[in-house]
């Protein structure tokens, strides 16, 4: 089994952080860097959207930040309050690097079944402190049925999974529910209201201060005890520079503003989700035929599928059997997609009534 580099960074810089994940999925899937576990805390009051959120307002607004992921997935917290967890290992053999069961009888984990797996190291370091959490399905990790953390994950092209988790650390989803209001007073990113019967934090559930060491520590210990082998270890000075570099150039790429930068596109239809709301828009041509389509919101997916979905689209008539087609040559359980994955919409046929405009 392979070992795993646990890097504690409690001052990272959001730009860096995003930058960082670039560098060892591109490292990883090369296999010039063993697996990594990036444990972190980021300076500022921010929100964290997922890849496919749609964000056309300003980055900062009363001193909260807004920050895009790799991931998809909800609107989380970010910043002082939380901490951070990424896990960076290679794709294959389907996403179960690392885990001791026997592979071939994992090749088609459902999206849900992944996040079971990778999160344990957080759910046996957060056990160790006291806290006795459990994943129950879906993208959240939960105390006596209080959201404590928020999980998701990207498999990219490279040949590397990112696994991200939001742990509540001294501020939760409570608060992001108010931060959200005064960063987008348009509501144009969705979010359940949270309270303190449905949201919890560390420190709330501890009744007392932690560390940022102590956390860390804690799950770097319960990721030891799930995954094998782990080495403690600093960023090298060539990875912190190429993180700040590739950072920078997301952000000079407009990468906040994700696809709302793109083609305005017209047709719209919306869902409610498993995880919040899904949206699909699309241009036709004049012969009726789709141009171009593209789906927002709250859905975790690996972006090559959504690429490879949206491509797939693209000359299709906009009817049910043509997108249930493309759909499931995207998203089809056989032994040639077995790595694509969505999670959001529950059956794939919700996916394609949403984007056929079928309620």
């Amino acid at each position: 089994m392979p070992g795993l580099d646990v890097i504690l960074a409690p001052a990272l810089a959001p730009d860096d952080l995003v930058g960082l994940e670039l560098h060892f999925l591109d490292a990883i899937a090369t296999r010039d860097t063993p697996p990594v576990l990036l444990i972190y805390a980021s300076p500022g009051r921010s929100i964290s959207i997922g890849r496919y959120h749609l964000f056309g307002g300003a980055p900062e607004r009363d001193g909260i930040n807004v920050i895009r992921r790799l991931t998809g997935g909800r609107v989380v917290g970010a910043g002082n309050g939380w901490l951070g967890v990424a896990l960076i290992l290679p794709i294959l053999p389907a996403r179960t690097a690392l885990l001791s069961e026997d592979t071939a009888r994992l090749r088609n984990l459902r999206p849900e079944q992944v996040i079971n797996r990778y999160a344990r190291g957080i759910l046996t370091g957060l056990r160790a402190l006291g806290i006795d959490c459990f994943y129950p399905g879906r993208d959240a990790i939960t105390f006596e049925q209080r959201e404590i953390a928020m999980c998701t994950f990207e498999a990219d092209a490279s040949g590397a999974t990112l696994f991200e988790a939001a742990i509540a650390h001294n501020r939760g989803m409570e608060e992001l529910v108010h931060d959200l209001e005064r960063i987008d007073p348009d509501g144009a990113l969705s979010c359940r209201m949270y309270d303190a019967a449905s949201a919890t934090k560390v420190v709330r559930e501890l009744a007392r201060d932690v560390s940022f060491d102590e956390l860390a520590g804690a799950i770097a210990s319960g990721y030891g005890s799930s995954l094998g082998e782990t080495r403690r270890r600093k960023l090298t000075a060539i990875e912190s520079a190429d993180a700040q570099h590739r950072g920078d150039a997301l952000a000079d790429s407009n990468w906040i503003h994700g696809p709302a930068a793109k083609q305005t596109l017209t047709l719209r239809n919306r869902i409610a989700s498993q995880l919040g709301a899904i949206e699909a828009a699309v241009a036709l041509k004049a012969d009726g035929t789709i141009e171009a389509a593209r789906l927002s919101g709250d859905f975790i997916a690996n972006s090559p599928a959504i690429a490879e979905l949206e491509g797939e689209l693209r000359g299709r008539p906009l009817d049910l059997a043509s997108i249930s087609d493309a759909v499931a040559k995207t998203f089809g359980d056989n032994e040639n997609n077995n790595s694509n994955f969505f999670l959001g919409a529950g059956e794939l046929s919700n996916l394609v009534r949403l984007i056929a405009g079928v309620n």
